[in-house]
Order: C-alpha cells, then sequence, then structure tokens
C-alpha cells in the first residue's frame, strides 16, 4: 500500500511540474503582444491580449492596448470594447475617456449610442469623480457631528442625507442592465438563434446594446432603434470589468 502510495505521489508531482512547466508566465505572453504590436503584427498581438484575458487577466494596460492594436488594424468596434473594458477598470483616467469619445466620433455614433444605461451610466460617473469616498466622508462627519462634546443634530443629519446621495448612484448601479459592444462592421441581427436564421437588419459597429438573455451561441438584444432580435457572441462582447 505504501509503495503504490509514493508511485501516486510521484506520478501526482510529476504532472504538476509538466503543467507548470506548459503553462506561460502572464508578463511573457503580455511582453509578445506588445512586440507584435510595435512589429505592426496586429492580428498577432491581439490574439496574445485574448489569451490573458482568457485566463482571467484584466488590466487597464492590457486592454489599453488591446484597443490601440484594434484600433490600427481597423477594428474599430472592438478598440472601442477594449476601451470600455479599460474605462471601467480605471474610470478616474481622463486618457481613457478622450479616446472612447475619439472612437466614437470616427464610427459616427451618437453618445446615446455607447450610453450603458441610466444605472450605468450613473455608476460610472460615481465612480469617476470618486463619489463613494466623499459619500464616506459625509457619512463620518454625520457620526461625528453627533458624537461629539456638543451633538449638533442639524449637522448630523445634512451630513447623513448628503451621504446617502452621494452614495447612491454606486449602489443602484450594482442593477445596472448588462451590455454588449457591436465589434464586428455589419454584424447580422438575426430573427432566430440558429445559423440559418434570416437577417432582419444590420448592427452599428461600435454601439453599445442591451443583453437581454442567452440562447446557446447567441445574445438576444435590442439595437438603438428598438428593434430586437439575436447576435452572435463573436459580433457582440460583453462590457464591464464584472
Amino acid at each position: 500500500m505504501r509503495a503504490r502510495f509514493a508511485w501516486f505521489l510521484l506520478v501526482t508531482l510529476l504532472a504538476a511540474s509538466w503543467a507548470g512547466a506548459q503553462s506561460e508566465a502572464p508578463d511573457a505572453i503580455f511582453r509578445r503582444g506588445n512586440e507584435n504590436a510595435a512589429r505592426s503584427r496586429w492580428d498577432d498581438a491581439i490574439v496574445e491580449y485574448g489569451k490573458l484575458a482568457g485566463s482571467g487577466v484584466h488590466a487597464p494596460s492590457l486592454y489599453w492596448n488591446w484597443a490601440q492594436a484594434a484600433s490600427a488594424s481597423g477594428r474599430k468596434g472592438e478598440a472601442l470594447w477594449a476601451l470600455l473594458r479599460a474605462r471601467d477598470l480605471t474610470p478616474t483616467d481622463a486618457s481613457m475617456v478622450r479616446e472612447a469619445e475619439r472612437l466614437r466620433s470616427e464610427l459616427g455614433l451618437d453618445p446615446s449610442e455607447v450610453s450603458q444605461g441610466v444605472l450605468g451610466d450613473l455608476r460610472l460617473l460615481a465612480r469617476r469623480f470618486r463619489l463613494d469616498a466623499l459619500a464616506i466622508l459625509a457619512l463620518v462627519l454625520s457620526l461625528a457631528a453627533l458624537l461629539g462634546k456638543k451633538p449638533r443634530t442639524a449637522l448630523s443629519l445634512w451630513s447623513l442625507l448628503i451621504g446617502v446621495l452621494l452614495a447612491a448612484p454606486s449602489f443602484l448601479g450594482t442593477w445596472r442592465e448588462p451590455r454588449g459592444v457591436v465589434v464586428h462592421k455589419d454584424a447580422p441581427l438575426l430573427d432566430v438563434a440558429r445559423p440559418d436564421a434570416v437577417a432582419l437588419a444590420s448592427l452599428r459597429e461600435g454601439e453599445v446594446v442591451p443583453l437581454l438573455g442567452e440562447e446557446g451561441d447567441y445574445v438576444r438584444i435590442q439595437d438603438a432603434s428598438g428593434a430586437r432580435g439575436f447576435a452572435h457572441k463573436n459580433d457582440v462582447r460583453k462590457v464591464g470589468a464584472k
């Protein structure tokens, strides 16, 4: 029994060692992607960035570089998707906002067509201006005014109210509707979730659409005109880090 256990342990350790040797460090993949981009091998660069994202790496620099490579290769919708992912991770970075606006303008999209909905936009605005931190300060001031040597009830109540109002966008934003970005030009809006489906219309590249549900390899969406249908998951990618 001990001999069998020893052999089992040895085989397990060897398998784990082999698997570890086969897996490549994320920084090596990222560096290779950047090297491909430096040589204008945009598609190869995007493949490497996709490997990182698929392995669970979500960093602003990853999506920023992905956006630059996609934009340079003419894939504007994919570039806008990557920028929106990066902006969600670092909402206070003004360069992300400027670059997303530039791409929106190049794609000829109205601001409403790249909106993440009322709750989503409120949440993003709250994170961009750090309203959550201001809310905490207001609540601390409320407690300090109430528990001080000379309690100031009115000041405490007003600070509490301000804190609640400042925290509301972030709190309500947790119920935001999931959204996706149309990453390919002339992606079809289908009547049913099947390969032989009829195309009802063509979606606008870069448009942000609500994700209403999933059926296999398809997502049910609604475009800016209000038309509902299905799109292949390769044509619409979810936006938002969570």
